[in-house]
């Protein structure tokens, strides 16, 4: 028997938005787990800081300033990753933004943003990180979508459907790109302390109550680190299209 193991080591991982929140907790799992991490983020400082902590850990991190909105961008970010590592063996698509307004009240250029950002950003990142990994035996996209892809929340009307969107590519993806070796799957989820959601609930018309979670409570960030390590290691070497939603069971509940 074959015990699978969660191990990286060697492998080169792409994360974008990993200056902070869950895209930092991910670099250092991964990091930790031996991947050679690439962090691409928009926050030059930010960036900068959490690859000088990987660093003085030992572990191997390469800053990329990037926006994901931005198709030139996100080209120049997989040339230089490839130019310095040579491969990329694993991609996270985390960066995201959402917008708080009624629905009436967004605009077309909320929506566009939105969807250009969490949806067209990815699809040219995995895109452009398939090729590499089609020439190197394969490989392990992750897209970091929400339980809002599943179930409802008010305000939020182009993040939910920029969720639901990308849990589509992702399926969609696996199918077509398994020839390659290479696995699609995606992470759902829900209530994490971050700076991202917590700038959010200043806004937000429903925040988010522990009380509304099964498990009681709102989880932090390092706690979807476990599910992309599994999905990135040969522990889920058979999965491919899935849908992991880590959030207490609250889209449970709601459903």
């Amino acid at each position: 028997m074959n015990v699978p193991t969660f191990r990286l080591d060697g492998r080169v991982a792409l994360i974008t938005g990993g200056a902070q929140g869950i895209g930092r907790s991910i670099a250092f799992g991964f990091a930790a787990s031996g991947a050679v991490v690439a962090v691409a983020d928009r926050n030059a400082d930010k960036l900068r800081t959490v690859c000088d902590e990987l660093n003085a850990m030992g572990c191997h991190g390469s800053p990329l300033m990037m926006d994901v909105g931005d198709p030139l961008q996100i080209e120049g970010c997989v040339d230089s990753v490839l130019a310095r590592f040579g491969r990329i063996d694993i991609l996270v698509n985390n960066a995201a933004i959402r917008v708080h307004k009624e629905v009436l009240d967004h605009t077309l250029e909320d929506w566009e943003r939105v969807f250009r950002v969490n949806c067209t950003g990815p699809f040219l990142l995995c895109q452009a990180c398939a090729r590499s990994m089609r020439e190197t035996n394969g490989g392990s996209i992750i897209n970091i979508s929400s339980q809002m892809a599943i179930v409802t929340s008010p305000d939020r009307v182009a993040y939910c459907a920029s969720k639901a969107a990308l849990n589509q590519m992702t399926r969609v993806m696996a199918v077509d790109l398994a020839r390659f070796n290479i696995r699609v799957n995606a992470i759902g989820p829900g209530p994490v302390e971050t700076p991202f959601t917590t700038l959010a609930s200043a806004t937000d018309s429903m925040p988010v109550d522990a009380k509304m979670v099964p498990l009681g409570r709102i989880a932090n960030a390092d706690e979807i680190v476990g599910a992309a390590i599994y999905l990135a290691s040969d522990a889920s070497t058979f999965v491919t299209g899935a849908f992991l939603v880590v959030d207490g069971g609250q889209s449970v509940m709601w459903r």
